[in-house]
């Protein structure tokens, strides 16, 4: 007995899953996060007379950064729904690196392990 293939009906025309419009927001707002705090921030405040390298002036840097990834994403509730202890220590762990490789990057003088022992 021979058995047909079913029949299988192709859309008219070809789908992406991805959303061009969708894609275009989140890189905007990528680039905004990096952007605003990491150049925007220290120079106004270094056009106000402040040392960008000095330890306020990089505070205010991070926390304008956790700021604008952060304050969106409390309001839209996506932190609540992070249950996983696992990705809340990736995310602490990043955030260390990160924040430890911008200060000593502006502060190479006090990296431990390049002082001399005297």
């Amino acid at each position: 007995m021979w058995c047909a293939a079913p029949k299988v009906h192709r859309a008219t025309r070809l789908r992406s899953d991805v959303d061009p419009v969708q894609t275009l927001i989140v890189l905007a707002a990528m680039i905004i996060a990096v952007i605003v705090p990491f150049v925007v921030v220290p120079e106004i405040l270094e056009r106000k007379g402040f040392n960008p390298r000095s330890a306020s002036v990089r505070c205010l840097v991070w926390i304008s950064f956790l700021l604008i990834v952060f304050a969106p994403a409390a309001a839209s509730g996506f932190l609540f729904t992070v249950r996983n202890v696992a990705d809340w220590a990736y995310l602490g762990v990043g955030l260390l690196v990160a924040i430890l490789y911008d200060y000593y990057r502006l502060n190479p003088e006090k990296v431990p392990w390049s002082r001399r022992c005297i």
